[in-house]
């Protein structure tokens, strides 16, 4: 008898509704998670949500809850000058190559030298016009700007750059650092260009350790400095900009470290690097030690071979790398005719997709938001 009145008690129970305030529902849908087909599929369950989720003010709301970090959705290919993009996720969250193209890109040839992602931007540079792209995929909105008449490309060449924003939208300031060398190789130097004024400021230089002629990798961003390495007569060196102070140094890189590994700069809880010779990853941290000299110090030793063959059974001759996401630690390599994204906090592996092509790889961070 307990047992049947248990019974009507629940089939009694009213049903439950969802909020009547638009407002408090739109709190709730800002938790989904920031994945492409989130709000798509959350438009399908009736006209009201459709109302809400497609509503642009919804998504910079959207965008900037999950923007930090937001997620890995996936990369572009540096590829004969050409920015191709490469979905890494699966479906029904794949992304279409078509929905992020630069026309502008595809019209001017392979012209264009990709100098990295960052903040939902992305920076490219067309040698041949003197100019650099800032591009925001998202909305496909991008800048044209003409770089100081004094980089002309013979007494002073670029080689790198990064692009930042302080803000939560797309749409928001943001400012782009060159570096480059001059043209005797003894002086690398940067300027700083700033949406807002639409101005460069002044060429700002400092003296080469040794003969220095190029930056390769996109620079990394630890507290308030980028970092670039360096690589000239002596092998490597790193350039460090102070964003607050404008000013340029020089950090050693040590001269007894392997001269045929893959060396690339990292961050941690402070300036880090990497370097990767064979299937040999060794992860470094430069720290202050006692009487306030700062130095590399060897934290990690990784035998990545170990961590792809088991499950991938490759044949590992040799690692390439071919980029790298700063804000996840997610790494990109190359073996075995395969594509592969590790993560290096917890070193799961993920094979992506096979290539024979070997190209730098640029990772994509964003709160994307499919077309409803």
């Amino acid at each position: 008898m307990n047992r049947l009145r248990h019974r009507r008690a629940i089939s009694l129970a009213p049903p439950v509704t969802l909020p009547d305030d638009d407002d408090l529902l739109s709190e709730i849908l800002l938790h989904l998670p920031p994945r492409p087909s989130s709000l798509p599929r959350a438009s399908l369950v009736c006209k009201r949500w459709r109302r809400l989720v497609t509503d642009p003010a919804f998504h910079r709301r959207f965008r900037a809850r999950h923007r930090n970090p937001p997620p890995l959705i996936g990369v572009f290919e540096d590829y004969l000058g050409y920015p191709f993009f490469r979905s890494v996720l699966d479906p029904p969250d794949l992304i279409p190559r078509e929905c992020f193209r630069l026309r502008l890109a595809e019209d001017e040839g392979g012209q264009w030298h990709f100098y990295g992602c960052r903040h939902g931007r992305l920076l490219l540079f067309n040698r041949a016009k003197n100019e650099i792209v800032v591009w925001v995929p998202d909305t496909g909105d991008h800048r044209q700007v003409a770089v100081p008449p004094e980089i002309d490309g013979k007494e002073k060449i670029i080689w790198n750059g990064a692009v930042l924003s302080a803000a939560t939208a797309d749409d928001g300031p943001f400012r782009v650092v060159l570096v480059g060398v001059a043209g005797n190789n003894t002086q690398m130097f940067a300027c700083v260009y700033c949406s807002e004024s639409g101005k460069w400021s002044d060429l700002i230089s400092v003296a080469a350790p040794f003969l220095v002629f190029f930056f390769r990798d996109p620079g990394i961003l630890a507290g308030n400095a980028l970092y670039w390495m360096a690589y000239g007569e002596r092998w490597l060196t790193v350039l460090q900009f102070d964003l607050d102070k404008q000013t340029l140094s020089v950090i050693e890189w040590p001269y007894d470290s392997e001269p045929y590994s893959q060396t690339w700069l990292t961050e941690g809880d402070c300036l880090g690097a990497a370097t990767l010779s064979r299937s040999s990853l060794q992860m470094w941290e430069r720290k202050v030690c006692s009487g306030g000299v700062a130095k590399w110090v060897l934290q990690k030793t990784y035998e990545l071979k170990n961590v792809l063959n088991p499950e991938f059974r490759l044949k590992i001759g040799y690692l390439t790398k071919l980029g790298y996401a700063q804000d996840i630690k997610v790494m990109f390599l190359w073996a075995d005719h395969s594509v592969f994204m590790l993560q290096l906090d917890t070193l799961q592996a993920k094979k992506v997709w096979e290539s024979c092509v070997i190209a730098p790889i640029h990772p994509y961070a964003s709160t994307y938001v499919a077309g409803i």
